[in-house]
């Protein structure tokens, strides 16, 4: 999506809030429609809702099996922050897990996608080069960066 774009659809989103959908009409171009915007704007708040309660598990301790709240495997992790963030459903597992969802480039990731190590780990990506994840017994749900454990896949559910 050019910049241009970008900031007509802000512009719409913004107008959407203060004065109703028929306002955004007047700011939009043709191609762009107010739900296109509304659902957008719906989307990111879902990506930064997972990341939020993502965020709250850090310090957890890795149970493997576990779905939390009070401990978590990795596709435990991420299986409940999405039921409990946004109430999307994932499989339980991480070989599941990968087959959902669309394909993302690495270089393209937004906050909330799923990080994949093989079919062997899963990770949420948090910004910033960032991400949390569940990594192992003996340790606790942490975020890393991504340049100290690089995936090999991302998945969009969202």
């Amino acid at each position: 999506m050019s910049f241009k774009r970008s900031i007509v659809k802000l512009a719409a989103a913004v107008s959407i809030f203060l004065t109703g959908a028929s306002a955004a009409a007047a700011v939009m171009p043709s191609s762009v429609k107010a739900d296109e915007v509304v659902q957008a704007s719906t989307t990111k708040q879902k990506r930064n809702k997972v990341v939020k309660l993502v965020k709250k598990q850090i310090g957890k301790p890795y149970i493997y099996g576990a779905t939390g709240p009070s401990g978590f495997d990795c596709s435990g992790l991420t299986s409940y922050v999405y039921k409990n963030a946004v109430g999307k459903i994932l499989p339980r597992t991480t070989y599941s897990q990968i087959a959902t969802g669309k394909s993302v480039s690495l270089k393209k990731l937004k906050k909330g996608d799923l990080l994949f190590w093989g079919n062997y780990h899963v990770g949420i990506y948090v910004g910033n080069g960032k991400f949390v994840h569940a990594p192992a017994p003996g340790q606790t749900v942490k975020e890393q960066t991504l340049a100290s454990f690089y995936p090999s896949a991302a998945k969009r559910v969202l």
